[in-house]
């Protein structure tokens, strides 16, 4: 009898090892954050330990209380939402033509349109501000939500389409017989069949808007439409930082996303490993 071979063993446990230690270093800056949002400010200057000796609450009060986060985390959710809400509609709107029909120029709009993911976006912030300005949506709520949608569109448009094209056709020709109309396809056949490709580009999309800090400085002025990573900068003073302030901010901005995957995440492993649905 052959002796028995701890190869495969051996491959395993050096695989999950590593993935365990990839994922200690990419949580582990996260981590950090979280718990030391519950520190107080000579315990984290001192660098005394990883978790708190004793749990305060007072970063959390100082985020609520000196900048008002409140009302940021409201402004950035309605950017995010808006923008990710108009970005999809739009991106359905236009994905499914262009992945069910033919007709002369298709291949060169779907060009065009995906070319856009390769413009660097901040380039283009100088042009984007005087537009918004001219439009008369520079420093305004609509138009951090119109512009958000613009921005996120092909990126939406590029998942929409490609899923489309992988969905059979079958229900579609069957309600086109039974006579139903271009718009009722979409909305009552189409979308059902799409939320794992929606799902996922409504979190990506929902992401980059919450993070975002570039053009909701550029775009924005007054306070009371600025977004939470602007307000996180409020924290410092001319004197003085307050980090625990800091710190319980950074943590409640990245509860919001992580709390967005989390609901969505079921749909979205099924938009990356489903090629079509039966």
């Amino acid at each position: 009898m052959n002796p028995p071979s701890f190869r495969p063993l051996l491959s395993t446990l050096v695989l999950y090892a590593t993935l365990a230690l990839t994922a200690l270093v990419a949580l582990g800056p996260t981590a950090w954050v979280m718990l030391s949002s519950f520190k107080t400010a000579p315990q984290i200057f001192s660098g005394s330990g990883f978790l708190p000796s004793s749990f305060t609450l007072e970063g959390y009060f100082d985020a609520f209380a000196q900048v008002r986060l409140h009302q940021y985390l409201l402004n950035t959710f309605i950017y995010a939402a808006g923008g990710t809400l108009g970005a999809l509609t739009v991106a359905t709107l236009a994905a499914y033509p262009l992945a069910r029909y033919r007709f002369p120029g298709r291949n060169t709009l779907v060009a065009l349109i995906s070319l856009a993911l390769a413009l660097p976006v901040v380039g283009l912030a100088v042009p984007e501000f005087f537009i918004m300005r001219a439009i008369g949506l520079f420093d305004t709520k609509w138009g951090m939500v119109v512009f958000y949608s613009a921005q996120l569109f092909p990126l939406s448009f590029v998942i929409l389409r490609s899923f489309l094209l992988s969905l059979p056709t079958d229900l579609e020709e069957a309600a086109l017989i039974d006579g139903a109309g271009y718009f009722c396809i979409v909305f009552q056949i189409v979308v059902p069949l799409c939320r794992p490709a929606l799902a996922t580009a409504a979190v990506v999309a929902f992401v980059i808007i919450w993070n975002d800090f570039f053009f909701a400085n550029l775009l924005t002025a007054s306070q009371e439409n600025q977004n939470a990573q602007i307000a996180l900068a409020g924290f410092r003073s001319q004197f003085r930082f307050n980090v625990t302030g800091a710190l319980a901010g950074a943590t409640l901005v990245m509860l919001v996303p992580i709390a967005v995957f989390l609901a969505l995440q079921r749909q979205v492993i099924a938009g990356l490993t489903a090629g079509a649905t039966k």
